[in-house]
């Protein structure tokens, strides 16, 4: 190789020095520099993501300890009853009693409650109520559109909450 450069006119060996230099510096840039850039303004972009993730959590933290200190008075519990009864007498208490058509204990502290053509503002109202007020938890829940507008089908799991 040292021979063959030996052997080119000082013009031919400039150029051929010019186009190594070139090539190492593509060479260099290709498998060196421009992943690095990319990499980092990837690094940027995920940073800015999760800066606006934070700012948005943040936000909603403060929503959260607003509600909560403007809500009313915690869950009482069941205060002795079973969550059968209290199920039942709070159904009725919210006009869901034409709509309630079983109530059934599901273990120990659950319960299974199917109301047929009911109020859907009704229903999600005494939901409330069993959450705020009796700290009970809806475990599961199907609605289903009843053929009246406003009318809803649902089956509801509720749970006693367990300290």
């Amino acid at each position: 190789m040292k021979e063959w450069l030996a052997g080119l006119a000082p013009r031919e060996r400039m150029l051929v020095y010019a186009a190594a230099g070139l090539l190492t510096f593509i060479l260099l840039y290709a498998i060196v520099i421009h992943p690095l850039f990319s990499k980092y303004s990837r690094l940027v972009s995920t940073v800015e993501e999760q800066h606006s993730t934070l700012q948005w959590m943040q936000q909603s933290a403060a929503k959260v300890r607003q509600l909560k200190s403007i809500s009313p008075a915690a869950a009482t519990g069941l205060g002795g009853r079973s969550l059968l009864s209290v199920t039942d007498t709070s159904a009725r208490a919210a006009k869901l009693g034409p709509a309630l058509k079983r109530v059934e204990p599901e273990g120990s502290n659950a319960v299974r409650v199917w109301l047929d053509n009911a109020a859907f503002d009704s229903l999600i109202g005494w939901l409330d109520v069993m959450v705020s007020r009796y700290g009970a938890d809806v475990e599961t829940i199907t609605v289903e559109r009843a053929e009246t507008a406003g009318r809803v089908n649902a089956r509801v799991t509720l749970q006693a909450y367990q300290p």
